[in-house]
């Protein structure tokens, strides 16, 4: 019989794996008009396995706004958008707050995944989006890009907002 209390058991395949976090860093996206990713990790190639599941946690914060311009947070998965916040006009110390578990359900070059995503923004995270996408083709032998996109409306020096903290880890 195994002994559970040196490494000889299935629940040691289990145990989760932090794959990537930072926080307070507080880089931030201002006055532009293009999309940028303010959360970017890249998964290595031949990292996931069939029946990973990749927990995504990304906390902003709207440090500055101008008016009613507005701020649209993408979360991505492999190039694809997982979660699509609602163009927002947000105000100062409004929040994003991104999370999803993504379900890998097959590898290899072809491989296909499940993520059920939300997007919360606005003052105390107010105005959310729930949604489940199906994902294929994601060559899970090549590097996945996890990432936050942020888009402004209109350039303005007084359009901030700031990456506070960002996790991706395998549960």
């Amino acid at each position: 019989m195994a002994n559970p209390m040196y490494g000889q058991n299935k629940f040691d395949n289990s145990v989760g794996e932090k794959l990537f976090s930072e926080a307070g860093t507080l880089a931030e996206h201002e006055n532009s008009t293009d999309a940028s990713n303010i959360a970017l990790y890249t998964i290595p190639a031949n990292k996931l396995e069939l029946g990973d599941i990749v927990r995504i946690k990304v906390f902003c914060t709207v440090v500055d706004s101008n008016g009613s311009d507005t701020l649209t947070p993408i979360l991505n998965f492999g190039g694809s958008a997982i979660a699509s916040g609602a163009a927002l006009d947000v105000a100062d110390s409004d929040i994003v707050y991104a999370w999803a578990d993504v379900h890998v359900t097959a590898v290899g070059s072809s491989g296909t995944m499940t993520a059920i995503a939300e997007i919360r923004t606005d003052a105390l995270g107010a105005v959310h989006v729930i949604g489940a996408t199906n994902l294929s083709s994601k060559d899970t032998t090549g590097t996945l890009d996890v990432a936050l996109n942020v888009d402004w409306d209109a350039a303005h020096a007084d359009n901030e907002v700031r990456i506070d903290a960002f996790s991706v880890e395998l549960v």
